[in-house]
């Protein structure tokens, strides 16, 4: 048996559908697109540990960046298991491109939403 083969085949299916949900937009179970914490930024980026992810998943609160961070977090576990560090710094790149546009458009949001003078 080679349950990491197969445990990495279910992590690339749940971020093929992930993916195919992203281009729908229909992320109406997601609550934000991110959800910022103190410190965030000076967690390591792959630590399944810093946020309790599982409890988030479960509780149905967990935000689009942080669902991708813990499944690029687990499948950078296993492929450093099976010896296939390239293959991490090769998805690291696709996701840092990935959600970057989308971080963008988040700070841009943001920054508006404070700058705008409030209705009424």
């Amino acid at each position: 048996m080679n349950l990491h083969d197969d445990a990495q085949i279910q992590y690339e299916e749940l971020e093929a559908s992930f993916g195919a949900v992203l281009k729908d937009s229909s992320l109406s179970w997601f609550g934000k697109f991110i959800d910022p914490t103190p410190k965030d930024d000076s967690l390591p980026l792959l630590s399944v540990t810093k946020k309790p992810y599982r409890d988030l998943i479960l509780a149905n609160t967990i935000s689009v960046f942080d669902f991708r961070i813990y499944i690029l977090a687990r499948q950078a576990a296993l492929l450093s298991k099976m010896g296939l560090t390239d293959l991490i710094m090769r998805k690291v790149i696709v996701f840092l491109g990935m959600v970057g546009g989308g971080l963008r458009r988040y700070t841009v949001c943001s920054m508006h939403s404070i700058l705008s003078p409030p209705d009424g």
